[in-house]
């Protein structure tokens, strides 16, 4: 008698056995391109480093375009708060999420260590955006006695970084006396202003951003007649402002459309561009910042800050308010002295030292309640003492998961 074939089922062990003898290559095509974006877009960025290592066909979706922007849209709704740090000839990153309306209850968070990069001697660091940063270095070139600043943009996230070209020189310049890292979100273009002193007055120089190669600089025209800018800036929607000395020897606010390279100035007072004063941005609109009674820095002493807003720049209109510092500020910021940084999505102004300690503090004041949280950050090991004395903190960074 002939016996008949059964079909019995397979064992589970089995199919999962046959499964896991796939490609990662082949697991991936087999898999909806939409769908793999959707999956990769919820990974930390640690694990899309390591994915990027599986195979060229990983590293080719985690390169896509419209990868890399919905993993930036995700990261700009949850900003973060960047470190740095240097130690000898090392600048190290550290981050942390930035907390949302941080009460007594939320003390205590934690930083994750990012990347080290080797500098020499870090004069700034400029805000962070998009996930890049510029950084101005100090370097002593080769057959050169005085050191001259370099620029380099920088991506914490990924650990990458490149040089910008040398800022050409001109008959009788001195060194760069200032550089803007600025981004034009019509274009989506990062773009670096430089100026510098010649014999007297100052040239402007501008660098678009596309790629690291056949990168140049290009001289452009300046109507606004300026002088000294002042080291705090801020761009909000594609136009830098920073306080100058204006051509009358009296403080001005310097408005530079980053897409147009157009200069203008608006009206200000003086109190709120002359130094010490600290642009913030407002709830999308200008703002300054002034401690008092010192101006340059916020400390158990003080007793109010002062707020400027630019409400028209069209018609120079700004509105003003001062701030009572609650009865507690003494007690919780004890001896330290402060910083503005700036002004989070939910309008809370950030305050934070310039130098590191055993035990690192952020301050959040809430407009609303007129109220002080202290916040201890977790895991600033490479803050402690003896690893720097200039600690730079930086709002609202996000992560990009963009190759340079």
């Amino acid at each position: 008698m002939k016996s008949r074939r059964r079909n019995v089922p397979e064992d589970p062990q089995t199919i999962r056995r046959r499964s896991s003898r796939l490609s990662a290559d082949e697991l991936l095509s087999k898999i909806p391109i939409d769908l793999v974006i959707e999956i990769f877009s919820r990974l930390p960025l640690k694990s899309i480093a390591r994915c990027r290592c599986v195979s060229k066909r990983w590293a080719s979706a985690l390169g896509r375009s419209d990868f890399t922007e919905l993993f930036l849209t995700k990261s700009l709704a949850c900003p973060q708060l960047l470190f740095a740090c240097q130690k000898e000839s090392e600048l190290i990153f550290l981050s942390s999420p930035q907390p949302k309306n941080p009460d007594e209850a939320v003390s205590l968070i934690a930083a994750d260590h990012h990347m080290t990069f080797p500098f020499e001697r870090v004069d700034d660091i400029s805000i962070s955006i998009n996930g890049y940063v510029c950084i101005t270095d100090e370097r002593i070139l080769k057959g050169r006695k005085t050191p001259e600043d370099v620029l380099v943009i920088c991506n914490p996230s990924t650990g990458q970084s490149f040089t910008l070209p040398k800022i050409p020189k001109l008959k009788k310049m001195k060194r760069t006396a200032k550089s803007f890292f600025v981004y034009d979100p019509i274009e989506k273009q990062h773009k670096v202003l430089a100026m510098a002193r010649v014999d007297g007055r100052y040239v402007h120089q501008v660098l678009t951003l596309k790629g690291t190669r056949n990168l140049t600089w290009r001289m452009i025209e300046c109507s606004v007649p300026h002088y000294y800018p002042g080291p705090k800036c801020i761009c909000i929607d594609g136009v830098l402002y920073y306080g100058a000395w204006g051509s009358n020897k009296c403080h001005i606010l310097v408005c530079f459309d980053v897409r147009s390279e157009k200069y203008s100035s608006i009206k200000a007072i003086q109190r709120a561009v002359e130094e010490g004063a600290t642009l913030v941005n407002y709830k999308g609109k200008l703002a300054s910042l002034r401690a008092q009674p010192n101006p340059h820095a916020i400390s158990g002493t003080s007793t109010s800050f002062e707020m400027w807003i630019l409400e028209d720049p069209e018609k120079h209109e700004w509105s003003s308010r001062i701030y009572k510092l609650p009865p507690v500020w003494k007690d919780v910021v004890a001896g330290e002295v402060l910083f503005f940084k700036g002004v989070t999505a939910t309008n809370e102004i950030v305050l934070s030292p310039k130098t590191s300690s055993d035990i690192y503090y952020v301050y959040y004041y809430n407009f609303d309640k007129e109220s002080i949280t202290r916040v201890e950050f977790q895991g600033m090991k490479p803050l402690r003492k003896g690893w720097g004395s200039g600690v730079f903190t930086l709002l609202n960074h996000v992560e990009d998961v963009k190759l340079i």
